[in-house]
């Protein structure tokens, strides 16, 4: 039945989008500006464009759903936004505004940043390196345009601990040993250790911007889903669930803040 179908193509998207926001959350708490790991902002990047995405649209399917008395859209219905991550925020804003959740999704200065960076990566920086190779770039490089976020992040530190860190960087780093920061930029060696030790404190201040900008997304999803099944109950002739639960398929966005300052990995669930 067309209807069971349904329900397992929603299923099927309700376990990637959520695989691929953990994902995001995971390489982007475990990057650093070391060889070993900055490769990590890369997959950290490509993971939350596509659970970004992929969430948005889904919120956009369900309202057409809603409004079309439970119609799905058109293939190019849905591809008009392409990968425009900030076009879809503020379509979710608006929906998020007539179920009364729109104080939920309000943006402040880095989360509207980190939006930015991932929309231009959805939208062509993630081929950077290349389009730079030959010569035919138009996009910003994505993980230079992180390290904006990143220094927020760190200048959120309380005083104490940069102090220490910088501390730690005099005694530690080594001055005449210059190292590459992720923008290309040559930085000394004692620079680098204070930045390396830096990064690792702020990625969890990082994730929790992330998680709280998802948070509403929950509370917007469980509004469209019951709106539905309210829509179907209402049908002259029984027929089996179409929507799925979509919003369990995320209850870390849920997740307080003093448990993401502590969360060093994510897995659905715990």
């Amino acid at each position: 039945m067309i209807f069971e179908k349904n329900y397992q193509l929603l299923v099927q998207e309700g376990h990637l989008t959520m695989s691929s926001l953990l994902g995001g959350l995971n390489s982007l708490r475990r990057a650093n500006i070391d060889d070993a790991h900055r490769g990590l902002f890369y997959s950290g990047l490509f993971e939350l464009a596509t659970g970004f995405e992929r969430l948005m649209k889904i919120v956009v399917l369900l309202e057409h759903k809603i409004e079309n008395q439970l119609k799905n859209p058109t293939n190019n219905q849905l591809k008009g936004f392409g990968h425009n991550i900030l076009e879809l925020y503020t379509t979710c804003e608006k929906l998020a505004s007539k179920y009364q959740l729109s104080n939920d999704m309000k943006l402040n200065e880095v989360q509207n940043e980190m939006l930015i960076v991932l929309s231009d990566f959805a939208k062509g920086s993630r081929y950077y390196n290349l389009d730079e190779l030959t010569s035919k770039n138009k996009n910003k490089d994505p993980v230079g345009q992180w390290l904006s976020v990143i220094e927020y992040h760190i200048w959120g530190l309380r005083n104490d601990i940069r102090e220490k860190l910088q501390d730690d960087a005099l005694k530690y780093g080594d001055v005449n040993n210059w190292q590459q920061n992720l923008n290309g930029e040559w930085i000394s060696g004692c620079d680098f250790y204070y930045l390396f030790q830096a990064t690792e404190k702020a990625s969890y201040h990082v994730n929790w911007s992330i998680v709280s900008l998802l948070y509403p997304f929950y509370h917007l999803l469980r509004i469209q889903v019951l709106r539905l099944h309210k829509m179907q109950d209402a049908l002259p002739e029984k027929i089996p669930d179409e929507v799925p639960f979509m919003y369990e398929f995320f209850p870390f966005f849920l997740t307080s803040k003093s448990k993401v300052l502590r969360k060093k990995r994510w897995v659905w669930g715990k």
